[in-house]
């Protein structure tokens, strides 16, 4: 089924890059990517000094983007390996996104379809392709639903923020009825960058866990940094602050065209409620406490971001026990819309 997929996907890209040709197309494609990854891993737990390793593929991924006519434009990402699974086993499951932007004017436009939900953060915005070790709550969120978004962006460029709603990412059935209310702001300020946002989830109908995603990136030639804190908190809690928080701080290091160096922390803390008791934080549990540290590099052999291996190692305390991982891995992200027009 995948290859059958791929195959007409191949051709039906390939009759409309014939199309694009024109010298006004009315349908372009304008990019198109096939992302993959596989890893050897190894965990070494502390706890009862046990050991488990082998090798996975973690991603098969085709990317695509385009317009239609002046006014559209396409975005689609589809898993071909494992899929975003939430409440159901299907193909669209494993699509990560796929929705049209109406473009009203060149400030102005409508987004709808299945969309990323508007959680700030970088960890939370990065491919995850590009994520070695990620915290509690990344890897728990349930992020790509489907809804629609309204978006401004000035003319300088600098900002970007959209309203979304969308169906809450705690659903486990359709037509539940509950939804995700969004604000979100993109900043972009030379070296200083920002994805923040204000967030009302329902995890019930009418009961919502609220976000506040603050995430600032430091750039700089040859260094990248960031920290993200996220605070999560019910109406129904005494105190709103401080109580259920996600922190993750990441930099790295461009040596030469080759090679990066990076590290990163990350830390998970939910004393809201007490343990085994009703969740209004459906992600980073009651009475969980979760730290990781890590440290890797990543190598680039043709001097682009077209091939990469990597090698990292964490340590990770996870109420109160703890492991070492290493991780060894192949990335490859192929440009097929290049290949197509050779």
């Amino acid at each position: 089924m995948k290859k059958a997929f791929l195959l007409t996907l191949m051709i039906i890209l390939a009759f409309l890059q014939a199309f694009s040709q024109e010298k006004k197309p009315f349908v372009t494609l304008d990019n198109l990517q096939l992302n993959t990854r596989a890893d050897f891993t190894l965990d070494y737990h502390l706890d009862n000094d046990s050991i488990d390793h082998g090798f996975a593929g973690k991603y098969l991924v085709v990317a695509l983007d385009g317009t239609i006519g002046k006014k559209f434009s396409y975005h689609l990402r589809q898993r071909l390996n494992t899929p975003n699974i939430n409440f159901a086993n299907t193909f669209f499951q494993g699509t990560d996104w796929a929705y049209l932007n109406w473009h009203f004017t060149d400030n102005l436009f409508l987004s709808a379809g299945k969309q990323v939900v508007a959680i700030g953060g970088w960890e939370y915005d990065s491919d995850p392709i590009d994520i070695y070790y990620g915290t509690e709550f990344w890897n728990t969120v349930c992020c790509y639903e489907v809804g629609a978004s309204f978006n401004f962006k000035d003319n300088s460029g600098k900002n970007h923020v959209l309203f979304q709603v969308c169906n809450s990412p705690f659903i486990n059935a359709a037509m539940q009825s509950i939804y995700a209310y969004n604000l979100m702001w993109y900043g972009d300020f030379n070296v200083f960058k920002t994805t923040y946002s204000i967030n009302m989830i329902e995890y019930q109908p009418g009961k919502f866990i609220n976000y506040i995603a603050l995430g600032n990136k430091l750039q700089f030639k040859g260094v990248e940094m960031y920290l993200d804190i996220i605070n999560r908190a019910s109406f129904e809690q005494t105190h709103f602050f401080g109580q259920d928080i996600t922190a993750i701080f990441g930099i790295g290091f461009d040596i030469g065209k080759k090679w990066i160096v990076f590290t990163k922390a990350g830390y998970d803390y939910n004393q809201a409620q007490l343990p085994n008791t009703e969740p209004y934080d459906q992600y980073v549990v009651p009475g969980k406490k979760v730290d990781f540290e890590s440290i890797g590099f990543e190598f680039y052999p043709l001097g682009d971001r077209s091939l990469r291996l990597h090698l990292c190692g964490s340590h990770t305390s996870s109420d109160g026990d703890s492991k070492f991982q290493a991780n060894l891995g192949l990335t490859w992200k192929v440009d097929l819309l290049h290949a197509l027009k050779k």
